[in-house]
């Protein structure tokens, strides 16, 4: 257990440190997990090849993207009104319930975390990313929400700064990301695509469509249209927040709010972050963003 401290040296979380990665202290929702054994778990589950994984850095359009996958897979512009399954959080019971009914996961893990067999049947990854501006005050916004974080007093100015050093659950984005370009590199043949949050804001049809290519997917143009248009954030916000999981109520005390969805939007960043903060982060970044090989924008 490691507790993340605010600049006053008072804990405002609790992850589990294991592996070079900061794990979140509700595993499979369940407090204090020991987290080998929790691992060692999710590799006795088995996988078809034709099922699918989402996975990104917190706030980088999970969600989104896998609404999308899962529309795509099922044919039918329908969303999933429980909370979504995803590795790191979700009961095993519900990841079983999950791959009987969906065949669509999520994750935040490094590669080297994600289920044995998963990897190992090749099943087909989705690397949504978004620009680490837009990350950071999605990500703030989103933990004030939670209730087992302690940030209310907390500036978005301090919390970048833990955002900028990785004293955040699930460590620093650009070790994140790092991670996953290096698995890609070094993986050439395994299925996996990237593809930003930036992109699918400025063309979702496009990228519903390239998504379907991928999966294999025999997707028609009313289908590839009919979910760009169910998923444009508008729409998919307004009926989420009108079909809160009951579940949520575990994490969050607020009500008829469904706490993923947000602005949704690409340059919020520009609302938060100070003339020097901007300063600072791009010269942090210069030398950085290139060598992760993506391609990142800021605005649209």
């Amino acid at each position: 257990m490691k507790a993340l401290l605010n600049e006053k040296g008072e804990p405002y979380e609790k992850v589990m440190e294991h592996d070079g990665y900061y794990f979140p202290n509700n595993l499979g929702a369940q407090k204090n997990v020991n987290v080998p054994a929790f691992l060692a778990g999710l590799n006795e589950l088995n996988f078809r090849d034709d099922e699918i994984c989402v996975v990104s850095y917190p706030k980088s359009g999970t969600h989104w993207t896998f609404e999308i996958c899962n529309m795509l897979k099922s044919g039918r512009t329908e969303f999933i009104d429980t909370l979504i399954p995803i590795f790191d959080y979700s009961p095993k019971e519900m990841l079983k319930f999950a791959q009987s009914k969906i065949g669509v996961y999520t994750s935040h893990f490094y590669p080297r975390h994600m289920p044995k067999q998963l990897m190992k049947t090749r099943c087909k990854i989705i690397h949504v990313y978004r620009n680490p501006k837009d990350v950071a005050v999605s990500f703030f916004n989103f933990i004030k929400k939670l209730n087992y974080v302690d940030i209310q007093d907390m500036s978005f100015s301090e919390f970048l700064r833990h955002f900028v050093s990785g004293n955040v659950h699930c460590g620093s984005w650009v070790k994140w990301i790092e991670e996953w370009t290096t698995f890609k590199r070094e993986n050439p043949n395994y299925p996996l695509l990237e593809i930003s949050y930036e992109e699918m804001k400025n063309n979702l049809k496009e990228s519903v469509e390239r998504i379907s290519n991928f999966l294999g997917l025999d997707s028609s143009p009313k289908l590839v249209e009919d979910i760009a248009r169910k998923c444009d954030f508008d729409v998919m916000s307004a009926h989420k927040n009108s079909h809160v999981p009951e579940r949520m109520k575990n994490i969050s005390s607020l009500e008829n709010t469904h706490i993923f969805y947000r602005k949704g939007g690409v340059g919020d960043w520009k609302n938060h972050f100070t003339v020097a903060e901007n300063e600072a982060f791009d010269k942090s970044m210069e030398t950085i963003l290139p060598i992760l090989g993506l391609k990142i924008t800021h605005e649209l």
